[in-house]
């Protein structure tokens, strides 16, 4: 049975005592408009459009069909349901200092500290959401929350895998290059990091070898196809301090094995302009155009960016302590909290559906004291949420990845 655990048990003053937590990035892309959501979806919800040409003709006296045929497509919202069950059985507080807020009685043992009792239940909650974020868009196999069976493809391997999409890669001299080495510390070798910062995030692919990121411990996941942030360390080598994916944990890195070959893609304060100006000259002007339109990227494109405009402030007061504004060339540019790196997605909200039960269920997180009911003395919380994502049109997209 499920109890607290206290790594360090000395504290035993009252004027500081509370409870603190790891800061997490807010999950937002609902808050902000950037997905178009569908409640009351219980099961299998389909999207309609009905489309046709129009073609201008002689005139006729004589009514005269233009010839074409409207064409209705359809695509679908498959919620899967999932849930989130945690039960604590709350007596050990008495081996704590958390002990002088329990009430006389041995009985009382069970019933916890009322303050931490709603610190962990608002706790959940933004882990909740935030996992929620995460399966949105990336999907369950790179959502280490995500334990169902079920499958969640997300929105952004969908779009990758779908053929319609306008895509780009980032594989030119200006954004990638070529390593010749990662050894088992994750150092990596490449011709010259003159173009690269620490903090910078690159994204692996293209690996020869067998090496593995064991951070979360186990056999390790495959280095290919994940994002590290990096640390410059000589003229040709770097290292890679931190994955990506574990934004909110900050776990160190750690591998297995080695690699013998490479490719290493990055967007940095380097390159980001260039980026920029290719995509910005590549979207769908009637697509651009349109008010709901935006350029989703990662936290550090934005940081990037924010560098490059300080970079590029000759004789500027404060370059360097103001705010910058995040849009391209009147492009809303919006940063993306829980994202896949080195990733560009340009889209409307129109364009992007997500279909839920109810939006606040990811909010709602139900706690029952199980002794009045069961004796048990077990407080157990529970959350049930049901979602799908989809896009309609694929042809109206455009992707940057690695």
């Amino acid at each position: 049975m499920a109890q607290f655990t206290f790594t360090n048990n000395t504290y035993a003053g009252e004027a500081l005592a509370g409870f603190m937590a790891s800061t997490l990035l807010e999950a937002d892309s609902v808050k902000r408009g950037l997905l178009t959501v569908i409640n009351d979806v219980k099961q299998r919800k389909i999207i309609l459009d009905v489309d046709d040409d129009v073609v201008l003709q002689n005139p006729s006296g004589i009514f005269a069909d233009q010839g074409t045929t409207a064409t209705q497509t359809e695509s679908y919202l498959d919620p899967v349901v999932y849930e989130f069950m945690k039960q604590e059985q709350w007596d050990k507080l008495v081996q704590s200092w958390e002990s002088q807020q329990l009430k006389p009685g041995a009985f009382l043992d069970y019933e916890g500290v009322v303050d931490l009792s709603d610190f962990m239940v608002q706790r959940y909650l933004t882990k909740i959401q935030i996992a929620n974020e995460r399966l949105y868009w990336l999907g369950k196999g790179s959502t280490k929350e995500a334990a169902f069976t079920a499958p969640f493809t997300g929105l952004l391997p969908s779009i990758a895998a779908a053929s319609d999409v306008y895509k780009v890669g980032l594989g030119k001299a200006e954004t990638s290059m070529v390593a010749t080495a990662i050894s088992a510390l994750g150092v990596i070798t490449v011709s010259s990091t003159s173009t690269l910062r620490d903090g910078d995030v690159v994204t692996i692919t293209g690996v020869t070898g067998a090496i593995k990121d064991t951070t979360n411990g186990g056999a390790g996941i495959d280095v290919a196809g994940q994002s590290y942030f990096i640390q410059v360390a000589s003229a040709t080598t770097f290292k890679l301090v931190r994955n990506y994916n574990e934004v909110n944990t900050r776990k160190a890195a750690i591998f297995s094995g080695t690699a013998t070959a490479a490719t290493v893609s990055y967007i940095n304060a380097s390159n980001v302009l260039g980026v920029l100006t290719g995509i910005y000259a590549q979207l769908d002007p009637a697509d651009r155009s349109q008010e709901d339109f935006n350029l989703q990227i990662p936290l550090h494109v934005g940081y990037a960016y924010a560098q490059a405009q300080a970079d590029k402030a000759v004789n500027v007061l404060n370059a360097f302590t103001d705010p910058k504004k995040m849009d391209y060339l009147g492009v809303p540019l919006q940063l993306m909290n829980h994202w896949q790196a080195n990733t560009i997605l340009g889209a409307r909200s129109s364009n992007l559906f997500l279909g839920v039960d109810l939006l606040g269920d990811a909010s709602e997180l139900s706690t029952v004291y199980m002794k009045p009911y069961t004796n048990d003395n077990v407080v157990r919380m529970k959350a049930r949420m049901k979602a799908a994502v989809n896009f309609k049109f694929a042809n109206e997209l455009f992707y940057l990845s690695a």
